[in-house]
């Protein structure tokens, strides 16, 4: 029960209505007997500043980030984490004695997912599809992780090569989509398709190995990507193994304290309805 001694977070994005993050740090505030909670809140860019300002003086304990915030927020922090700085993007905030502190657990939380399903990166050809900031992270995990190759699509061109220079990577036209997925070891969608049921599949994929694996960033069990794995028969999986494990380091910088994964993958489950999430 809320009262004078309960501490805030919140996650700021636009659109918000999709966000899971409220669902599982609640679900941890409850299993740790703290007395919390977690909101989430629909800020549109212009109002981003104005709304962090407020958090910080109504003594809220830190907030994340999702789209369109993750590097537009950079600018207002105090401190922000080497990761963060070489992705060029936060989604996690503590406030601490009036400071903004920013940090990047996208990265590491779909590294540690990964790494949960022995899904590895190393000496493997890698095509994102997306150039936001969830594809930031992605692409940081995989130069990390040491990905032979990685190709980089998004719907408007220019800003795939914008991005593509600051990682060093290869950008990829609309017209040499097909040629490129035929290379892939491994598929992500680090864009938004898919997170409306209208959402199509943003290429035609003529080529794909049977052997490539598909990683889907939105967390939802049908989605144009999704339908893709089930109809070439590939194995894929979704976001909320790496929505889970990001959430978990965000809750260890606000509390240095160790969560239930699994509880939290399994609350997500239940919320999402029969999951796709597997072999097909």
């Amino acid at each position: 029960m809320l009262n004078p001694e309960t501490k805030y977070l919140a996650v700021l994005g636009s659109p918000i209505k999709q966000s899971l993050s409220p669902l599982i740090q609640n679900y941890w505030f409850k299993q740790q007997k703290l007395n919390c909670a977690y909101l989430s809140f629909e800020v549109a860019p212009k109002n981003l500043k104005s709304v962090i300002d407020s958090l910080k003086m109504l003594g809220f304990v830190g907030f994340n980030l999702t789209v369109p915030h993750k590097t537009e927020i950079m600018q207002y922090l105090d401190f922000i984490d080497k990761p963060a700085k070489a992705i060029g993007g936060v989604n996690t905030v503590a406030i601490r004695e009036g400071k903004f502190y920013g940090y990047n657990t996208d990265y590491s939380g779909l590294e540690a997912d990964l790494a949960s399903k022995n899904i590895g990166i190393k000496n493997k050809n890698v095509f994102i599809y997306g150039a936001g900031g969830a594809s930031r992270a992605v692409i940081y995990t995989c130069k990390h992780g040491g990905a032979k190759n990685i190709f980089l699509a998004n719907r408007t061109y220019k800003n795939a090569v914008t991005l593509a220079k600051k990682f060093h990577i290869q950008p990829i036209t609309q017209d040499e989509t097909d040629d490129y997925l035929a290379k892939a070891d491994i598929i992500f969608n680090a864009s938004l398709c898919g997170l409306e049921l209208s959402d199509f599949l943003p290429f035609d994929i003529y080529q794909i190995k049977k052997t490539t694996f598909i990683y889907d960033l939105i967390c939802k069990p049908r989605t144009p990507f999704v339908r893709l794995a089930k109809k070439r028969h590939l194995n894929f999986d979704t976001g909320e193994g790496m929505l889970v494990h990001q959430g978990a380091q965000a809750f260890k910088i606000w509390f240095d304290a160790v969560v239930d994964i699994k509880g939290a993958k399994k609350l997500i489950k239940i919320k999402q309805g029969p999951s796709l999430v597997g072999v097909i």
